[in-house]
């Protein structure tokens, strides 16, 4: 379940606060819907919930006690998902960070991008597709289909072991993968952005 809230807060203020004390509301607020989710979780341990960044601004240490995935960007092109996903990364683990195939052109930017490189993106993340599958063709349903067992298959790799930046984002290569024994790389998955293009390797 989604929990989402694509609104900033203004002109902040509580009747039950006086005025010395107002500007502590945000602070309340806060603490009154972690108290709100640990009930929740509780009483519905079996439902998945998932936060929203945008608007809400909500992508913390806090929300992850309570959601464990974080819904990271409404902007979901892949080109710019690279930068997204990339700073979230320094802070927070691939796991949590929702990351999703959306249809092109991008909603966002209008870019048409191939689904090998919206895939290879998304697959650095808590992946899953957001298009209307009706739409794509013969070849892409089984492109699709073999992302998916690919994704399952590197599952663990990709969501838990050790995250490695190669280089800047903007020179570009990112390795994530990583089980490491002594000097010995045993498992490994790495994207490489040149221009438009992401490439696995």
């Amino acid at each position: 379940m989604k929990w989402d809230h694509n609104r900033n807060f203004s002109d902040n203020y509580a009747q039950s606060l006086d005025p010395s004390t107002q500007s502590g509301f945000n602070h309340r607020y806060v603490l009154g819907l972690y108290d709100l989710l640990a009930r929740l979780t509780v009483a519905f341990p079996n439902i998945l919930f998932e936060s929203c960044s945008s608007g809400g601004n909500r992508f913390d240490l806090g929300m992850l006690c309570y959601m464990p995935q974080t819904w990271t960007s409404d902007n979901t092109d892949a080109i710019e998902r690279l930068n997204i996903q990339h700073g979230t990364s320094m802070c927070y683990p691939l796991s949590s960070m929702s990351a999703h195939v959306a249809a092109k052109p991008s909603h966002q930017v209008l870019r048409r991008t191939p689904l090998e490189t919206r895939f290879n993106v998304a697959a650095f993340g808590n992946f899953g597709y957001q298009l209307d599958i009706t739409q794509l063709t013969s070849n892409e349903t089984q492109a699709v289909k073999e992302q998916i067992a690919f994704y399952k298959q590197h599952r663990k790799l990709i969501q838990f072991g050790r995250f490695y930046r190669l280089a800047p984002l903007l020179t570009t290569i990112s390795l994530l993968g990583l089980s490491l024994t002594k000097t010995v790389l045993r498992d490994c998955l790495a994207i490489t952005k040149n221009f438009n293009k992401v490439t696995a390797i």
